[in-house]
């Protein structure tokens, strides 16, 4: 299915299970970076994009924008959850930036969407499985295996 991908999707968002997420610094980058997602054969309806301060207020780390259940859910994920990925994500977007959500089958597709999202300048690309939080190498790393 073609079309864009959800920009500032209004809902809460939760633990972005079988996800790879990155943040990308400006417009210029994002729009490289869902044509690299594009071409690697990424469904775009299904990505999420959240951007600048309407984005984290969407992403609403504390969960107080969303309702006792929102704040519940995220005092739970503080000691499951990575927190400071959460952290991390909510200052990018609160500086202008985006944090693109790609959703991915299996480990395979995992590296082929980290590729295309660092190939167009994407960073702190997370992968977040069922029950794992793995952080995918930046682009010199790669580089050195």
């Amino acid at each position: 299915m073609r079309g864009p991908p959800r920009r500032n999707e209004d809902r809460f968002y939760r633990y972005p299970k079988n996800r790879v997420v990155a943040i990308i610094a400006d417009d210029a980058q994002l729009s490289a970076a869902l044509r690299e997602l594009e071409r690697a054969g990424v469904s775009m309806p299904d990505v999420n994009v959240l951007s600048g301060a309407d984005g984290a207020r969407r992403l609403d780390r504390a969960g107080t924008g969303h309702g006792w259940r929102a704040r519940l859910l995220r005092r739970f994920q503080r000691g499951a959850y990575d927190v400071d990925s959460l952290r991390i994500h909510e200052q990018a977007l609160q500086a202008g930036q985006h944090v693109v959500y790609v959703p991915v089958r299996h480990e395979a597709e995992a590296r082929r969407v980290a590729d295309a999202l660092r190939g167009a300048g994407g960073h702190y690309l997370l992968h977040f499985g069922a029950w794992t939080i793995s952080q995918l190498p930046s682009a010199s790393e790669e580089a050195d295996r």
